[in-house]
């Protein structure tokens, strides 16, 4: 143990090489911690090289024996694959397994995501709910989440929206940016909980500061509708202007709407709606066609053509933003 303690103290202070040197003779005697650190150390690259089969041997050895972290490596290395490990479904869901029936909550996790897709096992929806809920119930944020959605579909458990609420409410307590979204939605719509447009704003507001597109448009749409408060324009283009950099249709499809205003708009309003519903309509929102269309009859074909160019320009500027595309194939805007 003392070896083990020098090693450990040398790779704390940055010097790996000397924590090899101090591990390894104590991984090869079966120290199991050793055989752990030793390979996590060696699979990092800290050591100037990474030497991924040495380091999934001592990670297997330390894992035969019950290390737990050990396991949940394993199943990690397994459940990703490299260019030095191939990636073995099998053996990561028995890795996971391992470290899950001995309440590593990571791992109950990782064992219900498999069986929710029937990756390395048989796809059982029931069973991955009982492992979601496990790992749930030690505070997992993400397994939480899941059980929320679990019990607002209907999958592997009896549909309940209030228990898919409470769920949601945990992992929102902890930050998750989706389960606050999903928490404002159900407060929106009176889901699984009394409707509360005051509760939906404050929990589209958690979710949008930590970068949820939903919820910026979620909240554009609440001031454009005017619900829970007067109508404002002005706060709804805000905040269809942050969503739509994140390259959500309906946000752009909204600005355009908002710089339409039902025909009463000025010409350089016009020009910025048809922009917006050119590039609402170029990410697959149907409406955004017709209203292109409309909007297209009251300008002259060379205010139409810069409407497309600011359009583009657009595009260009926020292209590397990260956004689904509903065309996959390489396009102009």
């Amino acid at each position: 143990m003392a070896d083990f303690k020098t090693g450990l103290d040398a790779a704390n202070r940055g010097d790996f090489n000397t924590a090899v040197k101090e591990w390894k003779p104590l991984a090869a005697a079966g120290n199991v911690d050793a055989q752990y650190n030793l390979g996590a150390l060696l699979l990092s690259g800290k050591t100037g090289q990474s030497d991924a089969k040495d380091a999934v041997k001592w990670i297997e050895k330390a894992a035969a024996k019950g290390h737990v972290e050990a396991s949940y490596a394993l199943g990690m290395i397994f459940y990703t694959g490299s260019q030095d490990v191939k990636q073995d479904l099998k053996r990561a869901y028995a890795a996971f397994g391992a470290a899950a029936k001995k309440g590593h909550a990571a791992s109950q996790y990782n064992v219900g995501i498999m069986l929710m897709n029937g990756q390395g096992t048989k796809q059982d929806l029931p069973e991955a709910a009982g492992w979601f809920r496990k790992a749930a119930d030690r505070g997992h944020a993400l397994a939480q989440f899941n059980m929320g959605i679990f019990y607002a579909s209907g999958k592997g458990v009896e549909k309940d929206p209030a228990a898919a609420f409470q769920w949601f409410m945990k992992a929102a307590d902890q930050g998750l940016p989706a389960a606050q979204y999903n928490v404002a939605r159900m407060f929106m719509d009176g889901q699984g909980t009394a409707q509360d447009l005051a509760q939906a704003k404050s929990w589209f507001l958690r979710a949008s500061d930590k970068g949820s597109v939903e919820a910026q448009y979620s909240l554009g749409f609440l001031a454009y509708a005017g619900l829970g408060e007067p109508k404002n324009l002005v706060e709804a283009r805000k905040w269809f202007e942050r969503a739509a950099k994140g390259w959500d249709r309906n946000a752009q499809f909204h600005l355009g709407k908002i710089m339409y205003r039902d025909g009463e708009a000025s010409k350089d309003d016009l020009i910025e709606a048809y922009k917006w519903f050119d590039l609402a309509a170029s990410s697959g929102h149907e409406d955004a066609h017709f209203f292109r269309s409309a909007v297209a009859t009251q300008l002259s074909a060379t205010e139409r053509d810069h409407a497309h160019e600011l359009a583009q320009e657009w595009f260009d500027a926020n292209h590397k933003t990260p956004h689904k595309h509903y065309d996959m194939t390489p396009h102009a805007h």
